[in-house]
């Protein structure tokens, strides 16, 4: 190892260390958000689960069933049942 020239991206952790395998991984890893319309399919998805499926902390409630859009939560199962339409 004496010598060698280690070369890595400016701003990246050094060599070797645990934060850059981390950074390499997370790099590697963010796959949904390197094209806008997988990003916008990921950010459709959060907005499905907290409006539609997770009951809010403070009310306890789905804040579609609060807001009377719908009578009750939707379980997973219906939300993947959902056809996008154009």
């Amino acid at each position: 190892m004496r010598g060698q020239v280690t070369r890595h991206l400016a701003g990246s952790p050094p060599p070797g260390s645990l934060q850059q395998y981390d950074f390499a991984t997370s790099c590697r890893n963010n796959t949904y958000a390197k094209k806008k319309t997988a990003l916008q399919r990921t950010l459709d998805m959060l907005w499905i689960i907290h409006n539609f499926i997770r009951p809010h902390f403070t009310t306890r409630r789905v804040p579609a069933v609060a807001s009377g859009i719908v009578e009750k939560g939707l379980s997973w199962g219906e939300v993947l049942m959902i056809q996008k339409t154009a």
